[in-house]
């Protein structure tokens, strides 16, 4: 028999939602106890002391609002599922609610045959919960192991748009990740791009198990292998991966601060949105020490935080409609701090990097803006780690001096080699191996 808890401080949408269930236990057969609570205190108070299947929770409510009690909940039962409720047509508020821990999101007044089709997902969903945490794959995609979760995180890998939205995915919406995931994602970043320029249709597929994350790209065959045993070796960090004539996959350890979606794939139009549960940020061991680094005079410093501050607001501006003077001030911003940082010794290689980065862009100033939109999340990501090595490294302080300059230069070489790939591709195919140096 399933628990359900009903949080609403309005009594009669509590009881158009208890005549709802009712009605849907008594036509499928399925049988339920109801409780209610008018507040975000009430329920939390219940759900401490009980344990429930599923929970509808309000969002706007008098002395603890649905936002503060789903994380609340959340945080001390991590298989509950929770269900928004709300009549506010907010986007922001959906998505805050939804990143705080609730699964769905449903609509006051609510639709009768809406509720009773994700009702039927929904406890789908906690039968699958109810019984063996973990679900074996009977064909995993990964080339390491067959005792993976059931969950599998599917992209296609058919255009630049799509290739975008799998960086952005994980360098952005994810928050980064490991140092090993997010060299793994430019990897793949790198060889769906030759992909895309041969024609080829790439898939990535990610699979998760408790200790590692599998990331496997399949559909390699039109690749030559010498091409993609090139990129691997460009990247230090990518060290335990497996390749096949038509696949590759990197065994990734798995990140504390990395979300895990479960997918479910159904024939018609989805009606159920799993939302993104994320694991509590990574405690650093006591044994790390972290040192503020002062190598860099005060002047220069003030400047560098400048100047980094500009060229990070206008690679925001990248994707959007960005000018030909706008460029043109990425260029000089980007030349200004490489001047600040190839003067000292431990900022030499990430000044020289921006260096080669403001050249490409100053070269080939039409295909930066051509391409803008597909590059726009590696500039976003470019910007925000310039920002972080400066509170890092100077301010909050880094676990060794060169902490952020791997991150730095594989993105600046990133984007040198989507703007260069057009020429490298049209003087053939063997040449593809040079277009990635990172």
């Amino acid at each position: 028999m399933k628990k359900i808890l009903i949080v609403d401080d309005n009594e009669s949408n509590r009881m158009l939602l208890h005549v709802l269930l009712e009605e849907y236990g008594r036509t499928n057969g399925v049988s339920f106890t109801i409780s209610e609570a008018v507040n975000g205190v009430e329920a939390c108070s219940l759900a401490n002391s009980d344990s429930f299947d599923l929970i509808f929770m309000d969002v706007m409510m008098p002395v603890m609002d649905g936002i503060e009690a789903t994380k609340r909940i959340r945080r001390n039962d991590p298989k509950v599922m929770i269900i928004a409720v709300s009549a506010i047509d907010d986007g922001s508020l959906q998505k805050e609610i939804l990143t705080n821990g609730a699964e769905d999101y449903l609509a006051k007044p609510v639709d009768v045959n809406i509720f009773n089709a994700r009702l039927e997902n929904y406890f789908a969903l906690i039968d699958s919960r109810s019984g063996v945490h973990k679900r074996f794959n009977p064909s995993p995609a990964n080339l390491f192991t067959q005792e993976t979760f059931s969950r599998k995180l599917l992209f296609y890998i058919r255009n630049d748009d799509e290739l975008a939205e799998f960086w952005e995915y994980y360098l952005l919406d994810q928050g980064g990740g490991s140092e090993v995931l997010s060299a793994t994602v430019r990897t793949c970043y790198a060889i769906g791009s030759v992909g895309i320029k041969l024609g080829i249709n790439i898939q990535v597929i990610v699979e998760d198990s408790d200790n590692y994350l599998y990331m496997t790209m399949v559909g390699l065959g039109g690749i030559k292998p010498n091409i993609l045993k090139l990129l691997l070796l460009k990247n230090s960090d990518v060290t335990d991966y497996k390749l096949t004539q038509e696949k590759l996959s990197v065994q990734i350890p798995r990140p504390s601060k990395l979300s895990k979606n479960e997918i479910v794939e159904t024939k018609s139009e989805p009606v159920f949105v799993a939302a993104a549960y994320v694991a509590p940020q990574e405690v650093l061991p006591e044994a790390t020490i972290l040192n503020v680094y002062d190598y860099m005079d005060e002047d220069d410093l003030e400047e560098l935080r400048e100047y980094v501050g500009k060229l990070n607001s206008l690679m925001l501006v990248v994707g959007g409609e960005i000018d030909p003077h706008e460029v043109e001030e990425i260029v000089y911003d980007l030349q200004y701090i490489s001047r600040i940082a190839t003067g000292y010794t431990d900022s030499y290689q990430i000044g020289q990097a921006l260096a080669s980065m403001g050249n490409s862009i100053s070269t080939h100033i039409p295909i930066f803006m051509e391409k803008s939109h597909n590059i726009a999340p590696m500039c976003a990501a470019f910007g925000r780690d310039l920002n972080s090595w400066i509170r890092l490294i100077f301010v909050e302080g880094a676990s060794c001096v060169n902490y952020m300059d791997d991150t730095i230069i594989a993105n600046a070489q990133m984007i040198e080699s989507i703007l260069s790939m057009d020429e490298h591709v049209a003087s053939g195919e063997e040449n593809l191996d040079d277009i990635f140096d990172f």
